[in-house]
């Protein structure tokens, strides 16, 4: 009786490690994608920054001097420095799903093993 008891509690134990784990990635992947949406909406911000300059340029008659003006260039790099930003934090969400995926079948392994 009592080593049903010890298996029931390393049981309850492991279950709320595991769901620690669970919650703790949630939670780094939450923090990753608030950061990605945040860097979209700047990409999306610049798009809309380009378009009135662009417009502008127009109205004013100087629309050939386009790939001249400093203010779009700028817009251009931030807009590249974004991509690149959002290319990183998928690249770090995806490592932390492939590292809890690891953990979760090393973990599963272990309780094959122990018979559980």
């Amino acid at each position: 009786m009592d080593g049903m008891w010890e298996k029931i509690k390393k049981s309850l134990k492991e279950g709320a490690a595991l769901s620690m784990e669970k919650i703790e990635e949630y939670t780094k992947l939450g923090k990753l994608k608030v950061e990605e949406m945040a860097a979209k909406r700047k990409i999306e911000r610049n798009f809309i920054d380009i378009g009135e300059r662009v417009f502008d340029l127009f109205e004013e008659g100087k629309g050939g001097t386009v790939a001249d003006d400093l203010t779009l260039k700028k817009a251009f790099e931030n807009i590249t420095a974004l991509r690149e930003e959002i290319a990183e934090l998928d690249r770090k969400m995806k490592e932390v799903s492939e590292n809890a995926k690891k953990d979760h079948e090393a973990q599963d392994d272990e309780d094959e093993v122990n018979g559980i």
